[in-house]
């Protein structure tokens, strides 16, 4: 458990830092951030979405605990799909994503997810070069703390938050396997829809160490990892 949250700790802690590149108009003050609708939302209103996702989890964890079996369920009956397969983290790794809550794909990424769920989960599906999102997780006891991370994920895109467009992931991608180095080349939207995917993910690091801290019995062994490691 404490070396999973240690690992989310140093994962926060290098995408905090990544997250400082510089833009063509880091001058200004950006007043609005992009939403996947082609609007803009103001930063008001975003907070306000934050809040309430935080203060939803509190009351699902709360009505369901930490159990990571229940929360799937919960999911499940919210409409989206959860498949189980065998070595998910390596397949998934291949595609540059993460074993988990896996955002709508398009093009060869829809088309390889569904050939992987078809041929490992023993699910028949609709091959399409378009996929909703849906949990994917290794056929494996799931520690609680990595569900209530991936859980975060999934109800902030169902709030509607930004930066979890197809399109703002790839490019989330891009970014943290080459660095900022490609930034210049971004339209000022497609900074700004990178910002909030990076966001997004921080804000579900913050919860669960958040969490953590103030959990009996985890307090102090937080402690000394945060102090001997990165500070979030």
């Amino acid at each position: 458990m404490f070396n999973f949250i240690q690992k989310l700790i140093e994962k926060a802690a290098s995408k905090k830092a990544k997250r400082k590149f510089k833009s063509p108009n880091s001058g200004k003050k950006a007043q609005k951030t992009f939403t996947s609708a082609g609007s803009f939302e103001s930063t008001t209103q975003t907070q306000k979405t934050k809040a309430k996702l935080d203060n939803g989890m509190k009351i699902i964890l709360k009505k369901f605990g930490t159990n990571p079996e229940m929360l799937l369920t919960f999911i499940q009956k919210s409409g989206t799909a959860v498949y189980k397969v065998p070595c998910a983290n390596i397949f998934l790794k291949l595609i540059g994503y993460e074993e988990g809550f896996v955002i709508a794909t398009k093009g060869l990424k829809s088309l390889y997810i569904n050939t992987i769920i078809a041929a490992f989960a023993g699910k028949r599906i609709k091959f399409s070069l378009l996929t909703e999102p849906k949990f994917i997780l290794s056929k494996k006891p799931i520690d609680q703390y990595f569900m209530i991370h991936q859980f975060y994920k999934w109800y902030a895109k169902k709030l509607n938050l930004p930066g979890f467009e197809p399109e703002t992931q790839d490019a989330l991608q891009k970014f943290l396997s080459s660095g900022d180095e490609n930034v210049g080349e971004l339209s000022m939207e497609e900074i700004l829809e990178l910002k909030e995917a990076i966001a997004r993910d921080i804000e579900s690091i913050d919860f669960i160490v958040d969490m953590a801290k103030n959990t009996d019995g985890s307090k102090n062994a937080l402690k000394k990892m945060t102090d001997g490691g990165a500070s979030v």
